[in-house]
């Protein structure tokens, strides 16, 4: 399973990305044997990104999962949306989304905006 994760620069509520996580976990099929996690940043959403996947690897593994993070750019993200299977987008209340969440939710890509 490929998780595509972006935000915002102002977004900091780690508990709110965790949730973000656990909703993308909780579509991993039992037949999945990996669980990627491609961050578009800014930096403060990639870090999030590489905690998570740092702590959850021991987990992971446990259940014969790998977890892995890799940083990729938004661009690289807009032209390679079809291989994400969720996305999920971190703000602030009243911040704009990013135009990723609009191509996402027109590749019928389970999209999830996390804005708290």
């Amino acid at each position: 399973m490929i998780v595509g994760v972006q935000g915002t620069s102002s977004f900091d509520n780690y508990q709110v990305f965790l949730r973000s996580m656990a909703v993308a976990l909780s579509e991993l099929l039992e037949e999945d044997k990996t669980f990627h996690i491609y961050s578009a940043g800014p930096n403060n959403i990639n870090m999030m990104a590489m905690e998570f996947s740092n702590l959850s690897e021991k987990g992971m593994k446990s259940r014969g999962k790998s977890i892995k993070f890799i940083k990729v750019t938004p661009q690289w993200l807009e032209e390679n949306i079809s291989e994400i299977n969720h996305f999920a987008f971190l703000s602030n209340p009243k911040e704009p989304v990013s135009k990723i969440v609009h191509i996402s939710k027109l590749n019928n890509i389970n999209t999830n905006v996390y804005n708290f």
